[in-house]
């Protein structure tokens, strides 16, 4: 009975949390500006994959299986007529410093619900830079491995790569679609959530919600993958707005896991402080 009412009166705390008018909105505030960060992230792709010789057109073609054509029609133009200069570099660090928004949204939402002061708007806006560059990371390897892990097979089959050089991307995915992707997921949420307050909170306050976060993104991103796998083709039954349609969704449902987690953190830390005094 007890354990039951410890849950429930937890679980009553997290509803509360997540019930603030900041909570509510960031979720959606975070979407928006990670996929604002989609275009400065695939141009820097690109520019990595012009010195292993990889042609648009093949960029284009794995583009097209998570963005959908009607994306990649604009995206595609802009890669081509990249030209590689300090003023190009110049505008992927400010197109990532207007996508860390988000992140530096969730900065000032974790001090106000730790009751925190907010540090000066540099150090907060080069954390939040820091912070957006890690998620970004996170949604592109979900993206390559779960979602887009065997399409990329495929495709560099469809490309006559060499056997020794498939065969090694193989063994790659593999070995991170187990447990091991698990914990790198894991292992970045959990240093955004200790990244976020501008005051230290121990690193324990913060595992049950990397662990909820984890489990969830993982559980959005098979059904998402499912999507994508057999659904996605279907541009003449759900139009060509579909894929990033869904994409936007499935972004939306990444950031509210996220924003879950902050409530369980807070949570863990407001019982940690009732225990100490």
């Amino acid at each position: 009975m007890k354990i039951k009412e410890k849950a429930s009166h937890v679980g009553q705390r997290i509803i509360k949390i997540l019930s603030r008018t900041e909570m509510l909105i960031l979720p959606g505030q975070l979407a928006f500006f990670l996929l604002l960060a989609i275009v400065p992230t695939v141009t820097l792709i690109a520019y990595v994959a012009s010195f292993f010789h990889v042609s648009t057109d093949f960029l284009a073609n794995f583009m097209n299986k998570a963005f959908g054509a009607s994306v990649v029609s604009l995206v595609v133009p802009m890669l081509q007529d990249i030209n590689f200069s300090f003023r190009f570099f110049l505008l992927i660090f400010f197109a990532f410093y207007a996508s860390s928004g988000g992140t530096s949204s969730i900065i000032v939402t974790s001090n106000h619900l730790y009751h925190f002061q907010n540090t000066s708007f540099l150090k907060r806006k080069i954390k939040s830079i820091l912070m957006i560059l890690i998620l970004i990371s996170l949604v592109v390897f979900l993206l390559l491995i779960p979602v887009l892990g065997n399409r990329f097979i495929a495709m560099l089959e469809y490309v006559n790569v060499s056997e020794g050089i498939v065969s090694s991307v193989q063994f790659v995915l593999n070995l991170m679609r187990s447990p091991l992707a698990w914990f790198l997921i894991f292992f970045l949420i959990k240093i955004i959530y200790t990244m976020a307050p501008d005051e230290n909170i121990p690193s324990s306050c913060t595992t049950k919600g990397s662990i909820f976060t984890t489990f969830g993104i993982l559980g959005v991103t098979f059904v998402y993958s499912l999507y994508v796998t057999y659904v996605a083709h279907y541009d003449v039954l759900y139009g060509g707005l579909a894929h990033f349609v869904i994409l936007m969704i499935w972004l939306y449902l990444l950031s509210y896991i996220v924003v879950i987690g902050i409530a369980f953190n807070v949570e863990e830390y407001e019982n940690r402080e009732k225990l100490e005094e």
